[in-house]
């Protein structure tokens, strides 16, 4: 008949070693989790990245030669964005008349928004109110010239492409 305390001691040792065991399987799945993480990191900047990349690329579009200011209808059928718009600094007293139209109707719509208790804006809401073509290149081009009006003091950007009016 084996003693209490031999089984007591061989019942420990197995504890032991599988806690060692589980030890070394949670070092290997918190090392693919950091891993996973990491790449969900990476992916969010290139995502980032490309968005902002198509976005100038859709604002620096060549304006067809001997189009008028506000583009031909050639250009607006080819889709063409037009010359890089250039957008005041906001100061007091400055008006919304100042800005190139598509800015103007981006300022319009989300004050509008705001005007009717909503939570903002995003790129989608402004390029489908700018009557642009359903792409994502519009849609970056848009998000782009939000960026660029909340760069200016024109609006604010709470949270990651929800556009607000600018704070008094």
């Amino acid at each position: 008949m084996p003693s209490v305390l031999g089984v007591l001691e061989k019942r420990e040792r197995v504890a032991l070693a599988r806690a060692e065991k589980l030890r070394a399987e949670l070092e290997r799945v918190q090392a693919a989790v950091a891993e996973a993480e990491e790449a969900a990191r990476r992916a969010v900047i290139a995502r980032e990245e490309t968005v902002l990349a198509l976005a100038e690329a859709a604002e620096e579009v060549a304006v067809v030669p001997g189009a008028s200011a506000g583009g031909s209808e050639a250009a607006a059928a080819a889709g063409a964005a037009g010359p890089r718009v250039e957008v005041p600094l906001w100061h007091e007293g400055l008006g919304d008349e100042v800005l190139p139209p598509d800015c103007a109707r981006i300022v319009a719509l989300v004050d509008n928004d705001a005007a009717g208790g909503g939570e903002g804006v995003r790129a989608r809401r402004m390029r489908e109110h700018l009557g642009w073509s359903a792409t994502d290149a519009k849609e970056q081009a848009a998000r782009f010239r939000a960026k660029r009006l909340v760069e200016r003091g024109w609006l604010t950007e709470e949270r990651p492409g929800l556009f607000r009016p600018r704070t008094a």
